[in-house]
């Protein structure tokens, strides 16, 4: 009996679980960090709402269509398998390779450096060791725990998902109602409203804003990669990404407004993540509403929200290097499922180690001044190490993530035109709503987001072609060392 066959995950994840799954995978860092540098780029309340809302709509639109596939192929993988089956097994490989590389490890990266940035609010780093490397050692033990949680079990990590889901939901509705609650909300402090003047500095300000909501968007697929998992795929996968799509545009435009009812303009922008910032735009919220009691709440509760989004993000991404495995294009052991625990632990394992190895290496070029034109390295390679030395570790990481997500989320939503064509007779339990337009609208937005970031931020987003490119050889590698199972994928079941 082959692998493919005998390495099937069991269903043992309902509804709720998948719902969980999303909100509590995106809900991480982003919206406790994001205001600060989205203020800092659109000074104007009206500018700031409609990057909130658009990333939002933007992000409902790709929901709305992977419902689609993921009703209608419930397999473990996701993307990895709507792509396969669009293209062929070149771009589902190209997709698992920089989930694993860039998309997936690179979050969980960049959420570790957000635990670890709210840690060192609680527990400065020790004189002799630096705030750098004390946020590293930090990160990199939480995504360790994590990985533990997710190997010992997928029943496990939904039941903490659901917990911390909920938790940080209450948490996020308790900071929204507490400023009314103190009389410290003021409308008069949402300005200004509209900007100076309409310009393409303006313009181009809320472009770079949009990269950055984007990631406190990203993770809204997560719950696809699970879909072997769930059960009654059919009903939950739409249920559970439309409904939490709409959940987080609703809590994010909602906790950005009250952020700007408690704290003026100037003071939320002096919180971005720059360097040398030593503000959190989440803590300078909860230390204006109830003082040194207040930064130490919240530094309780973005710990504890980034926590449960490595959770997710642990149990997600890990899906589509096993189903890689299944089907022969990626190392064999990697679609092994564990004997006692029946997870793909180690699949788990290896995304954990690479995403400690990109806070480590990320760490290093930061801490580590650039060598002078003498060294003989490049101009260009010098110019992007001296800008590294200038970026905190949270965005460097987002940075890395956005491009790569951006451009295989586009090509999984482009498939959904191609399967209609392709796989006619597929059994579609739901079907996009707004077919074509959503679709359609999705595609153009992310053609826009990514020219605008190989313009502005070359650095992170070459870096993810770079790799990306470095699978070619790779994959033929393995197609050449052994055929892929042309039957891996199914129809939905």
């Amino acid at each position: 009996m082959s692998t493919k066959d005998t390495a099937t995950l069991p269903r043992v994840l309902g509804p709720v679980t998948a719902l969980c799954v999303i909100v509590g995978s995106v809900i991480g860092s982003g919206i406790f960090i994001v205001p600060a540098r989205v203020a800092h780029e659109v000074p104007s309340i009206g500018g700031i709402a409609t990057v909130w809302v658009v990333g939002g709509l933007f992000t409902l639109a790709g929901a709305l269509t992977l419902a689609e596939l993921g009703a209608m192929l419930p397999r473990a993988g996701g993307p990895y398998v709507y792509l396969r089956e669009a293209y062929g097994p070149l771009f589902g490989f190209l997709f698992g390779w920089t989930e694993f590389l860039v998309i997936r490890a690179g979050s969980v990266a960049t959420l570790a450096a957000a635990f670890a940035l709210y840690f060192a609010q609680l527990a400065p780093a020790p004189a002799w060791l630096g705030g750098e490397l004390w946020r590293m050692a930090a990160a990199v033990a939480a995504i360790a725990t994590v990985a533990v949680v997710n190997v010992i079990g997928t029943r496990v990590g939904g039941a903490l998902q659901v917990a911390g889901t909920t938790l940080k939901v209450g948490a996020l509705g308790v900071m929204i109602v507490l400023p009314f609650l103190l009389g410290q909300a003021d409308s008069a402090r949402l300005t200004p409203v509209r900007p100076g003047s309409l310009n393409l500095g303006m313009l181009q300000g809320m472009m770079v804003a949009m990269v950055a909501v984007l990631w406190a968007y990203d993770g809204w697929v997560n719950s696809t990669a699970l879909a072997e998992e769930v059960r009654n795929p059919e009903r939950n996968m739409p249920l559970s990404l439309i409904l939490g799509a709409l959940i987080l545009i609703a809590i994010y435009v909602t906790m950005t407004m009250v952020y700007h009812m408690v704290l003026t303009l100037p003071e939320i922008q002096s919180a971005a993540t720059e360097k040398g910032s030593s503000k959190v735009v989440a803590a300078e919220f909860c230390g204006t509403l109830l003082g040194p009691a207040g930064i130490t709440a919240i530094s309780l509760v973005v710990m504890g929200s980034t926590f449960i989004s490595l959770n997710g993000n642990a149990m997600s991404g890990p899906r589509a290097y096993f189903a890689m495995a299944r089907d022969g294009l990626f190392p064999q052991r990697l679609c092994e499922i564990h004997p006692r625990f029946q997870t793909p632990a180690n699949a788990v394992i290896a995304q954990s180690a690479w995403a400690s190895l990109l806070t480590v290496t990320a760490t290093a070029l930061i801490v580590a001044p650039a060598p002078g034109a003498s060294s003989g390295l490049p101009a260009p390679l010098l110019a992007a190490w001296t800008k590294l030395n200038q970026t905190p570790l949270y965005d460097v990481l987002y940075e890395y993530v956005i491009f790569g997500g951006t451009l295989f989320y586009m090509l999984t939503v482009l498939s959904v035109f191609v399967l209609r064509v392709k796989r006619p007779n597929y059994v579609r339990p739901y079907r996009t709503w707004g077919y074509p337009v959503t679709p359609a609208l999705y595609i153009m937005a992310s053609l826009l987001l990514m020219g605008n970031m190989l313009v502005h931020a070359p650095f992170g987003s070459l870096a993810g072609l770079l790799l990306i490119a470095l699978g070619l050889p790779v994959y033929w590698l393995y197609i050449h060392k052994k055929p892929v199972a042309e039957d891996a994928v199914e129809p939905g079941r």
